[in-house]
């Protein structure tokens, strides 16, 4: 198949595909800075959006779902939704109005957030992203102090949605407030990564509130391309899946060798990393992160990310998770973290951009 210069959304799309972002924002205590910097940043996040010329102010919507965790553990709220909006002061002003506390046990209710999002009122034809901004796991993946360890108490799988998710198009980034998620969970960053990968979307790191207007752009940015390569390999790698009996991994090398010797060029989040090499797949550009290496070697957490991928459902993974090192001693002290920039870039599509948009073209409906 011949690899032709790079195609516009206009091409693809016929018209400028319309945006949807949903964030997921943690309410509980500690989260107070992030909702603020969300909210101070939402007219960066639109003109970071609209500066590539791929999407007009119209094609813009956004939508908010704020949660805590279930009574006993927190008694105010368990979700506070507001619908999409294409109003920009609309979307500051609930920003506004979400206010940081509580939370009761350390796992909050990540799952139900998921699930709001999963049902809301997505609109048909546009590119569907799912922003979770958090602190903490879930319930349910097996955490030590979890008041709920079996899951959501309404019997909500993050897995199942996640899977869901990615049938119907949406695709999830989970922004990780650090050093506190990898400080305090054992599991939650690999579970998290699985969890995103169904959709084939992915884990950034935030331990500087200034770069999270960037993190949130780029992150759409990254799923506006990406959703350009689905519509136009989908028919190519779903025949090799299916006709040849290819795997997903070799699918994704066949097309990321073609599509670098054609030049194609793909939007690129280009940010500093709290995390090990491990953790970012070799060779990701794609929303890359420059890696600075401050975690342990981790072999053991690509297996418990692939566990949880592959997994159904949370009972079928949750006793198979080996614990894994978190950040390096050297980068836990106060103010280790403190220095982070993100920057949105045009660079040449990587083997893991490929394998984002080949494992969407491979699980939608």
């Amino acid at each position: 198949m011949a690899y032709q210069s790079n195609p516009t959304s206009d091409e693809v799309h016929g018209t400028r595909a319309p945006l949807d972002i949903m964030f997921l924002q943690d309410a509980t205590e500690t989260q107070q800075p992030y909702i603020d910097a969300a909210r101070n940043g939402i007219t960066q996040i639109c003109n970071t959006l609209l500066s590539g010329g791929k999407l007009a102010q119209q094609d813009l919507r956004f939508g908010l779902i704020a949660f805590r965790d279930h009574p006993p553990q927190e008694q105010s709220f368990i979700l506070q939704e507001y619908p999409f909006t294409s109003d920009v002061e609309s979307v500051t002003s609930n920003l506004a109005s979400v206010t940081a506390e509580g939370g009761g046990d350390d796992p909050d209710c990540q799952s139900d957030a998921l699930d709001a999002a999963n049902r809301a009122d997505w609109r048909d034809g546009a590119v569907k992203v799912v922003v979770m901004i958090t602190d903490s796991p879930p319930h349910g993946i097996g955490e030590d102090g979890d008041g709920f360890p079996e899951g959501s108490p309404l019997q909500i799988d993050p897995l199942r949605v996640a899977a869901s998710m990615g049938r119907a198009g949406i695709t999830l980034y989970v922004i990780a407030c650090e050093p506190t998620l990898s400080q305090n969970y054992k599991r939650a960053r690999d579970f998290y990564q699985g969890l995103a990968k169904k959709t084939g979307g992915r884990v950034l790191n935030l331990n500087e509130l200034s770069v999270l207007p960037t993190l949130i752009a780029g992150s759409a940015l990254e799923a506006v391309d990406s959703e350009i390569y689905v519509a136009k390999h989908q028919a190519e790698v779903r025949s090799m899946a299916n006709k040849e009996n290819i795997s997903a991994s070799e699918i994704s090398l066949r097309l990321h060798k073609n599509l670098v010797t054609a030049g194609i060029q793909h939007s690129t989040l280009v940010v500093d990393n709290v995390y090990h090499e491990n953790f970012v797949a070799a060779g990701i550009q794609h929303s890359t992160h420059v890696v600075d290496d401050v975690h342990g070697q981790c072999a053991q957490g690509d297996q418990n990310v692939d566990i949880w991928f592959k997994a159904e459902n949370l009972a079928e993974a949750r006793n198979k998770i080996q614990q894994v090192g978190g950040i390096l001693e050297r980068c836990q002290a106060p103010g280790a973290l403190a220095e982070q920039s993100a920057a949105v870039e045009t660079q040449p599509i990587s083997l893991y951009q490929v394998e984002n948009f080949v494992q969407k073209c491979l699980v939608r409906v």
